[in-house]
């Protein structure tokens, strides 16, 4: 493919992805359809299908997307390198980007009640929730290899129960996010890198000695 040919058509899916973010948030996912994005986006749908095989990969795309956007993969993968002399560091580097105004206003966002509302059952179909969630599972996985390095590094107890510790920051994170939907994040947002520090000292007292 010539180069400008290809240029041209990254610009065309940057395009459908911004179109399917505003018409998702707008109509949410059931009254948004391919047809729907292309025209908002100026494109045909033969154009959509070029880069994804249907709504649901649509969806997932744009997942993918914000992700990338909102929050630093680099950080991430850094922390998981058995090179990474500080792993707990780099993790909490990547946390602190959560309180940003742009993580917040996502959490905030009729895109992410949208979200939610298809995990939660209430849109979407059982074959995308589980996409979602596999989607949601690797995030998970980086989690886990950044805790196992934390404890190869010393930073964490040989004995640690990384399953624990991991459910244990999903909680934390969790509440987190909650607490930004209910617009209770100003006092958080102060004090966020002391909690986090509180969060990875909890950790270390979820070993297999204290768990039943």
């Amino acid at each position: 493919m010539p180069k400008r040919t290809y240029e041209d058509s990254l610009v065309t899916k940057q395009n459908i992805l911004n179109s399917a973010k505003r018409l998702f948030s707008r109509r949410g996912y059931e009254r948004t359809s391919l047809s729907d994005v292309a025209k908002y986006a100026g494109v045909t749908r033969g154009a959509i299908y070029w880069h994804f095989s249907s709504k649901e990969d649509l969806l997932l795309g744009l997942l993918e997307k914000l992700n990338t956007d909102l929050f630093s993969n680099d950080i991430v993968n850094e922390a998981m390198s058995p090179a990474e002399a500080d792993p707990l560091g780099k993790l909490k580097d990547f946390l602190l980007v959560l309180v940003q105004e742009d993580a917040i206003e996502f959490f905030n966002s009729t895109f992410m009640t949208m979200l939610l509302t298809i995990m939660n059952g209430g849109s979407g179909n059982d074959e995308l929730r589980e996409k979602i969630y596999a989607q949601r599972k690797r995030h998970v996985s980086n989690q886990t290899q950044i805790i196992k390095n934390a404890v190869n590094k010393g930073q964490l107890p040989k004995n640690l129960v990384i399953e624990a510790a991991v459910e244990h920051l999903e909680i934390f994170l969790i509440g987190y996010i909650h607490s930004c939907r209910v617009n209770n994040v100003d006092l958080i947002k102060k004090n966020f890198s002391y909690y986090l520090d509180l969060e990875f000292e909890l950790m270390k007292k979820l070993t297999k000695e204290t768990l039943v």
